[in-house]
């Protein structure tokens, strides 16, 4: 494995407890000869380095590693621009459950030492795109998932889900969460989707509170192309990831599919996904331990 050589450094943004552990990542990367990078936002939060900042995109366009700091928001918030730039990520994690960020802020410094020896794997995940047709020129990526859900009236919504070209199903709901498999310990999993594991190649597709409880989960092909037509709403909106929300209104169309370019996330040799799972899911363990 290669040394990374340039390293842009990202920390939670109005965060009071980011300042200390940055600093420590770039002490530490600047002692070990690498060239260290903060966007503008990040730099404000630092005082007492000469380190290179500039905007998010331009900081992560000249570097070969992002390492973020944050909670797995802040992860996601990264995510389309470490993508466009085929950038890696590496997450360390100030947040609660840490699906994404899973380096512990206690094995900071080691898990990079061991990355920088060439210790790491690197963990491939499909991204969303989604366009709607009311609003012109969208073209958005998402790690984890596209919701659509009611806004403040309250009223269920009702869309037409197309797959493929076949009409697949009406349905009113509070909404509907489009979920890659890395979505769907997410959003889809609290909404009673099953959990997938990253490498599967599929779509899920999870109503949230259907007023039909025969409308379930369903998992397609990841090749599939998902419409959905919005038939019936009052002030409907669609979430990409968290971060970015855009108002439809009735008529309006979103046509999902898998993005052209993935995110790239480095783990400390020795990650298990499903460790990962029993840590944050407080599943057992072995039997008899």
């Amino acid at each position: 494995m290669n040394k990374f050589n340039r390293v842009c450094i990202v920390g939670k943004y109005k965060s009071p407890e980011v300042a200390r552990p940055v600093a420590q990542v770039i002490e530490f990367l600047q002692g070990e000869g690498v060239s260290c990078l903060v966007d503008d936002l990040t730099a404000q939060q630092l005082s007492g380095f000469k380190v290179d900042s500039g905007t998010m995109d331009e900081v992560v366009s000249r570097s070969d590693l992002v390492v973020v700091l944050g909670g797995d928001g802040t992860l996601l918030g990264l995510a389309r621009t470490a993508a466009t730039h085929s950038v890696p990520l590496l997450g360390i994690n100030l947040g609660r459950l840490g699906f994404l960020a899973d380096i512990s802020l206690d094995k900071m410094v080691d898990s990079l030492r061991a990355v920088q020896q060439g210790e790491y794997v690197i963990d491939d995940r499909v991204m969303l795109d989604v366009r709607i047709d009311d609003e012109p020129g969208t073209g958005v990526w998402a790690l984890n998932d596209i919701s659509v859900g009611k806004g403040q009236s309250g009223s269920l919504i009702q869309m037409k889900v197309t797959i493929d070209g076949e009409f697949a199903y009406d349905l009113r709901s509070d909404g509907l969460v489009v979920s890659t498999p890395t979505g769907s310990t997410a959003y889809a999993l609290s909404a009673g989707g099953p959990i997938i594991a990253p490498s599967v190649d599929c779509i899920l597709l999870v109503p949230v509170c259907p007023h039909s409880l025969s409308n379930r989960p369903i998992v397609i092909p990841g090749s599939s192309i998902v419409e959905i037509e919005i038939m019936e709403a009052v002030d409907a909106r669609v979430h990409i990831d968290s971060h970015t929300h855009v108002n439809i209104r009735e008529g309006g169309r979103l046509m999902i599919k898998v993005a052209t370019s993935k995110v790239r996330l480095v783990h400390s040799n020795g990650h298990e996904y499903f460790g990962t799972l029993r840590e944050k899911l407080h599943w057992a363990g072995t039997i008899g331990s």
